[in-house]
């Protein structure tokens, strides 16, 4: 299928409709509660599904997102002043520190968990199930493209 126009091309496609997804479940995500984004949200909930596994660092969280170290930094500085993460002195090395959920971290995450898994129901609503597992392995092809570098847009 060739594509005469920007808008219907895969990647504008796509990164459109996260944007529309991402802008959705900021404003969502506020009703809930003013203290939390997406992108918070994330950490967060790696941190609340590490329990009893390695201590989590910054460059752990930031592998596990597919972001830079200093996008993660921001947000754990963010997450720490709202009391919902800590930085706890990583043992042996004096540079690093395990970044560890706080109780009040524990109820927002389990909170926007419970009503982040709601809105994907709400999402699928009306998708059949052969659409969707299409389109998720659709997308994982394209995530295992992004990650191994290839040069999508490449000029000639």
């Amino acid at each position: 299928m060739h594509c005469n126009e920007l808008p219907e091309t895969l990647g504008f496609k796509i990164v459109h409709t996260g944007k529309l997804l991402l802008k959705t479940i900021n404003v969502i995500f506020a009703g809930i509660s003013r203290d939390i984004t997406f992108e918070q949200m994330g950490v967060l909930y790696y941190l609340s599904r590490n329990t009893g596994k390695k201590d989590m660092i910054q460059q752990d969280i930031a592998g596990l997102m597919d972001k830079n170290k200093s996008a993660v930094l921001r947000s754990i500085d963010i997450l720490e002043q709202k009391g919902f993460v800590k930085r706890i002195p990583a043992a042996g090395d004096r540079r690093k520190n395990v970044i560890a959920l706080t109780d009040e971290g524990k109820t927002i995450i389990e909170r926007m968990h419970e009503f982040f898994l709601e809105q994907d129901v709400a999402l699928k609503e009306g998708i059949e199930e052969s659409e969707l597992a299409i389109c998720l392995k659709v997308l994982s092809k394209i995530q295992v493209k992004c990650r191994a570098g290839e040069r999508l847009f490449a000029v000639s």
